[in-house]
């Protein structure tokens, strides 16, 4: 998808508590004083054309929290942090980057799912809600419903609902699968379960999920949205798991191509790299 800026109101998101980000927006400012700026503990929902992220994945999903209901602006991603698996760009590169934005450019759209607590809207996430026993040594008893069909149970330590964005995430950690960010689904990944044949499963990504706390768990929980808000999931409680229309935008360069995120995964998180111990 081609697109092209003709003002830009940039709102600048720099990883938390790290002043060494400081510098590196001020640069930005001073190299196009033309654009207006906001900074994210400034930003109190204006309108703006273009978002800057310096840091890691955790940068970028404190971003997408920012636009919850609504369609993002395209995000121009910087790597500065300890994993940026979704950062796009580096930063040696960010003035020919942000240069080029005044000439058409390309969007590659990633998809999120947003969830509700007892029939009330919580979250829009990027990568993943997951529900865990929390700090109770119990597990936890989950229901499972697609489309409002009962599909199984899950006795564990919780659950992950997953995006595609989000299957290089806890998903992955958790034992989920690797899926490329244009096949459309949602991944269901156990933690912990306590079946050795609950398998992470992939369903189309436009059903419903709905995950209800059984009135005889053991155990209560809680529902993390994106590793940013958390929420109590106690006994006959339900989250409801549906896509959302609000996608985010990503500028990526001329010429990106799926390829390029295998290429990420080899590169970033060592796929299916051999093993090889030492020679004496």
């Amino acid at each position: 998808m081609n697109q092209q800026l003709k003002k830009l109101a940039v709102l600048l998101v720099s990883k938390k508590k790290d002043h060494t980000c400081l510098p590196i927006m001020q640069q930005i400012r001073n190299q196009f004083p033309q654009h207006s700026y906001l900074i994210d503990d400034e930003y109190n929902n204006e309108p703006v054309d273009l978002v800057v992220t310096i840091g890691g994945d955790g940068t970028i999903l404190h971003a997408s929290k920012m636009f919850q209901q609504i369609l993002t602006p395209p995000f121009v991603t910087f790597g500065k942090g300890t994993l940026g698996f979704m950062c796009i760009y580096s930063l040696r590169d960010q003035y020919e980057v942000l240069k080029n934005l005044q000439s058409p450019y390309n969007i590659e759209l990633k998809k999120r799912i947003q969830g509700s607590l007892n029939g009330q809207y919580v979250y829009t996430a990027l990568n993943d809600f997951f529900i865990t026993k929390g700090n109770s040594i119990h597990v936890v008893c989950l229901d499972i419903y697609v489309n409002d069909t009962f599909v199984t149970q899950a006795r564990g330590d919780g659950l992950i609902i997953s995006t595609p964005t989000g299957s290089t995430a806890y998903c992955l950690s958790a034992g989920g699968p690797l899926i490329q960010n244009r096949v459309p689904c949602i991944a269901l990944v156990p933690i912990c379960p306590l079946s050795l044949s609950f398998r992470p499963l992939i369903l189309p990504f436009d059903v419903k999920i709905s995950i209800k706390m059984n009135a005889n768990s053991r155990g209560e929980g809680v529902v993390i949205c994106d590793g940013q808000v958390q929420y109590d999931f106690k006994r006959n409680d339900c989250f409801d798991i549906t896509p959302s229309k609000n996608d985010v935008q990503f500028v990526v360069p001329h010429g990106h191509q799926d390829l390029d995120w295998v290429i990420k995964l080899q590169r970033m998180l060592n796929w299916n790299s051999r093993f090889q111990q030492p020679r004496d």
